[in-house]
Order: C-alpha cells, then sequence, then structure tokens
C-alpha cells in the first residue's frame, strides 16, 4: 500500500510494509498565506524529488484546486511513471465563485469556493474532479477531510452521519474498486478520529498539529492506534510556521500557530524550547520535525514547502543528528496538567494545578487556560452547550446548565449531577499513578 520515501528509510510498519518517513504537504503551492507561480511550486516539487521525497499530500481545498493543479502538472512531467504516492481529500466540493484577494488564508487562489460535502455523491465528484486535477486515474490515499466538531460546530452531527451514512461507503467503493489504495480521514481534531474508530476501520489517519513540540494532545490517541494498528501521518509538525523557524531567525510572535496569530504563552514556550535545544547544538526546526516520528504509531511526518529553499531547510533538519537525552528536556518543557479517561469523555481531568494561561491541550488544539483549576476538576474538550451530558470514564455524570468553551472549567456553576457518579479525586490518583 504504501511504498519507501526517501534513500534510506527503513520499514517501520509492523506490518511489514515499506512506508514513508517524510513527505510533501502542498497547501503553499496553493498559495497559502502568499502568491506563488507556477514556476516556483513545480521547481519546489522537482527539489523535493531530487532530495528524495516520494510522497505528496494535497486536498481541493488548497487554493481551491490549485495545489492540485500544479502538483499534477509537475509530477506529469517530473514523474511519468508515476512512482511517486499522492494522498488527496474528499468532503468539499469546489463550486464558481467571483470573489477575490484572500480567501480562507489562500492569496489569489482559483475561482472557486468550497463547499462541504460528506455525501456518497459528494466522495465521488470530489473524487473525480481531483483525479482530472492530478492528470491521475488512481490515488493512493484518500482522506475525509477535516470533519470534527471544533470545524464544523453545530453541523458536526450531520457532517458526520452524512460520512457514516454514505461516504465512507463510497471510499470502501472506490478502495475495493482498485482506483484508491488507501482510505481514512485527515483532520486537526482528536476527538473525532476517536469517534470514528469506534465506529469503522481506517486504514491511514493523517493528523496535524496534535502531535508536536508545542501540542502532544494527541499522546493517548497514538497509543491507541498503535494497538489497533491503525497507521498514523502527522502533519502540521511545525504548528503551521511557529517552529519552523529558530526565534534568533524569525520573531515566532510574527508567525502563525494553527493558522492564526500565536498567543503570548506560547510564544515564550517557544522561545523556552528553542533554548533548550540550543544546549544540545540542535535547531528547533529540526528537533519539531523529527519529533512525531519518536512515536512509533507514527509512520510518516509531512512538512509543507513552498521552494526549494525550504526543501534544503528539510534535507538539513531531517539529517541532522539529536542526542538521546534532549527529548526528555524537552518533554519536562510539556508537563502533564490532564488527562483522557476514557476516549468516549467530552471532560478531561485536572492531575496538576492549572494557573491562568498555562496551555491546555482540547481535541483541536493547544489553548491558554481562562481561569486557574484545581487538581480533580474537569475540564471541557471541546464546546459544550446547556443541556448536554458530561461524560466521564465513558458514562454520564451530570449535564450542562450552561455552555462551556473548550478548555473551560466545568463544575457546579455550570453543570448539575443528575446521574449516579461514583468517581473522586482518590480515583484520579490512581489512574495517574
Amino acid at each position: 500500500m504504501f511504498q519507501e520515501l526517501a534513500a534510506g528509510s527503513p520499514p517501520i510498519d509492523p506490518a511489514g510494509d515499506m512506508v514513508p518517513r517524510y513527505g510533501m504537504g502542498t497547501a503553499a503551492i496553493g498559495n497559502l498565506y502568499r502568491a506563488i507561480d507556477d514556476a516556483t511550486a513545480e521547481a519546489t516539487v522537482a527539489a523535493a524529488l531530487e532530495a528524495g521525497l516520494r510522497y505528496f499530500d494535497t486536498a481541493p481545498h488548497y487554493g481551491f484546486g490549485l495545489a492540485e493543479r500544479r502538483l499534477g502538472a509537475a509530477l506529469a512531467r517530473l514523474d511519468p511513471q508515476r512512482n511517486c504516492l499522492v494522498s488527496t481529500k474528499v468532503g468539499r466540493l469546489l463550486s464558481p465563485t467571483e470573489a477575490e484577494g484572500v480567501r480562507h488564508g489562500f492569496v489569489d487562489a482559483d475561482p472557486f469556493e468550497p463547499v462541504f460535502d460528506y455525501t456518497a455523491d459528494g466522495v465521488r465528484r470530489s473524487f473525480e474532479a481531483s483525479c482530472a486535477r492530478l492528470r491521475r486515474d488512481r490515488i493512493d490515499v484518500l482522506l475525509a477531510h477535516d470533519l470534527g466538531r471544533l470545524t464544523h460546530g453545530e453541523r458536526h452531527e450531520r457532517h458526520l452521519r452524512d460520512f457514516l451514512d454514505g461516504g465512507y461507503a463510497a471510499m470502501v467503493a472506490l478502495r475495493e474498486a482498485g482506483v484508491v489504495g488507501a482510505i481514512g480521514v485527515g483532520v486537526n481534531e482528536v476527538a473525532v478520529c476517536e469517534e470514528l474508530l469506534d465506529q469503522v476501520p481506517l486504514d491511514v489517519i493523517l493528523l496535524a498539529g496534535r502531535y508536536t513540540l508545542l501540542d502532544r494532545s494527541a499522546k493517548p490517541f497514538l497509543d491507541r492506534c498503535q494497538a489497533q494498528g491503525v497507521r498514523v501521518i502527522i502533519g502540521g509538525a511545525y504548528n503551521s510556521g511557529i517552529l519552523a523557524r529558530d526565534p534568533q531567525e524569525a520573531d515566532p510572535a510574527q508567525s502563525h500557530y494553527d493558522y492564526s496569530p500565536p498567543p503570548a504563552a506560547l510564544v515564550g514556550r517557544t522561545r523556552a524550547l528553542a533554548r533548550t535545544c540550543a544546549t544540545a547544538g540542535v535547531a528547533l526546526p529540526a528537533a519539531a520535525i523529527q519529533f512525531p516520528l519518536r512515536h512509533p504509531a507514527v509512520v510518516c511526518v509531512l512538512a509543507g514547502l513552498g521552494n526549494p529553499e525550504e526543501v534544503a531547510d528539510l534535507r538539513t533538519r531531517i539529517a541532522a543528528p539529536i542526542p538521546d537525552d534532549l527529548w526528555p528536556a524537552l518533554e519536562a518543557r510539556a508537563p502533564q496538567q490532564l488527562i483522557l479517561l476514557h476516549p468516549d469523555d467530552n471532560v478531561m481531568i485536572c492531575v496538576a494545578p492549572i494557573a491562568v494561561g498555562d496551555l491546555l491541550p482540547v481535541s483541536g488544539g493547544t489553548i491558554p487556560a481562562r481561569e486557574g483549576v484545581t487538581v480533580g476538576h474537569k475540564i471541557a474538550r471541546y464546546p459544550l452547550s446547556a443541556g448536554d451530558k458530561v461524560i466521564k470514564y465513558g458514562a454520564p455524570i451530570g449535564s450542562m446548565t450552561d455552555a462551556a468553551a473548550a478548555g473551560q472549567w466545568v463544575h457546579m456553576h455550570n453543570m448539575k449531577s443528575d446521574y449516579i457518579a461514583s468517581h473522586t479525586r482518590s480515583t484520579v490518583t490512581e489512574q495517574r499513578a
């Protein structure tokens, strides 16, 4: 299913398949944040191939077809034998538009507007359109893109139902027809991955931004993937930019974290991580791009590349030796304050005191704590509405009387204990041990 992507990369999948270690994400050649021309896009793909990369991840959303068009054109010329592995995504259809300028973070992109559609018909139409743009009649990996509550809010249940009632089966049918090699999801949220794995088998999961030097909220989920034999590709190892440059070279406050300006607490942590790396003679971006592969469930790390210079930087970073004792030092800068007691829980439990501004992992990323929280209390994993059940240890322990945002304290002021519960702080202590 997977092929080796870089010279000398060993097979690391438990099933024995040859799998990639690193690949190229193509949002940048779809003009994410900045416009580039066609020649630069092709030169970037050419440099990636020369560097030994043989895996390219794209999506209709990246430049609204622009990234797929550019990748397809480049590979048609540079890889006519189709030795490269390509993944793309379904879940959005492209509708013509006259809108111009910056849209959804993409600059001067193609004249289309993305429309969410996870139905069987939407999946088939998206796949056919992607094949045309990519100039391919087969896609190696097909991923359902951006499912999840934090992406869709109140529309999450409808989109998930559309996918499970039709879109997923359409992806399976494409795989069985031999026009798709593997199927899975490409998302930024851990919670929806847990939700999907409870209901359907997946070959692979592309999870962006949730297992990085700054955000390790996916660690329990990766443990589950390892146990179930699900392969994981990590995207967003630089958290969309903040870890891509050493703070001495570029001010992290002027970068992006999860596609938005970074809060001050994250800027401070980035600088602290860089100082720790410097004591070992390691550049922060090198540690950032190598870190995700330390988990055995992770088979590949994607790096977004937008010009040949960034490809050259990647080559240097993945080849950089990193002392074994640096990793524990970096881990020490991310103390665990919250634990998830059961995959179905919508709250996490505080196991170390939380102060205002501390960075908390929630299902969609890392956010600063809104208030101080003491040991034993609950934090919302994702937004909860009045009337929602509060799930702990996989069972309801109460219901919300008021809404709570992701990362907000769930306690007597916004919930009521109208279900039988026997969970105590001592149980939390035992779980932590």
